[in-house]
This record gives structure tokens, sequence and C-alpha cells, in this order.
């Protein structure tokens, strides 16, 4: 058992039946990223356990295994995120045109299990129509 505050943080989402929906959670995802499906939306949805886990590690219980495990956790979900932030170039323009979900899909090139080919960055983000006119 984990001692102090993690510890009891631990209990109560056991008690609450918390804990263990974060474990299904987690193997759900672990799957996901396994199987190379919806690889960024899995990690987006990891990245709050994963800081959770992390706080309560370094600087809750910081106890030696938790001090290894707790940054572990947050440096390993990071470097996925960095290695598939391309992905994400569109939020960092300053504007975007509006474009639905379906249309999303007509920026990218795709090829096999969903690479980026070809893509032009410019495009990305834009809408359907000035495509066709660019």
């Amino acid at each position: 058992m984990v001692p102090g505050l993690a510890g009891q943080y631990l209990a109560g989402a056991d008690a609450i039946g918390m804990y263990h929906w974060v474990k299904y959670m987690e193997a759900v995802y672990g799957f996901l990223l396994l199987t190379n499906r919806f690889v960024l939306l899995t990690l987006i949805l990891e990245m709050p356990t994963t800081v959770t886990i992390f706080w309560l590690n370094t600087f809750i219980s910081a106890t030696p295994r938790q001090l290894f495990s707790g940054p572990q956790e947050l440096l390993m979900n990071g470097l996925l995120l960095l290695a598939y932030s391309g992905y994400m170039a569109a939020c960092f323009r300053p504007t975007l045109n509006p474009m639905w979900l379906w249309d999303g899909w007509n920026g990218f090139n795709l090829k096999g299990k969903g690479g980026l080919l070809q893509t032009d960055p410019t495009l990305v983000g834009v809408s359907v129509e000035e495509k066709v006119s660019a």
C-alpha cells in the first residue's frame, strides 16, 4: 500500500470505484496504443491520468519506487505526444477557417494506416473551397 496522503487518495478512489475504472481505462488506452489506433486521441485522453500519477508519485508520496514511476510515466507520454505532434500543427496557427470534422480528412493524403504523405501545410485548416481554388 502507498503510504501517506497518496495512500489515502488511492483508498478514497478505490472506495468510490474510481480506481478500477481508471485501470480499465488505462488498459483500453494501452491496447489502442499497441494496435496503433487513435494514437493521438488516446495520448491526449491519457494525459490527465498521467499528470495525476506524476504529481502523486513525485510530490505527495515520494518513495523510491514512486519517484521512479511518476516521472517515467510523464516522460513516456510526453515523448509519444511529441512524436505525434505534427498532427496538431493546425492548433498553432494564429487564424483558422471553420472546418467540419468530416471535411478534415481532405487536408491529408492518406495512404495505408493513415500516415501523412505530401501534405501541403498551408492547406491544413483551410476550407475545401479555398483548397480547390489554390
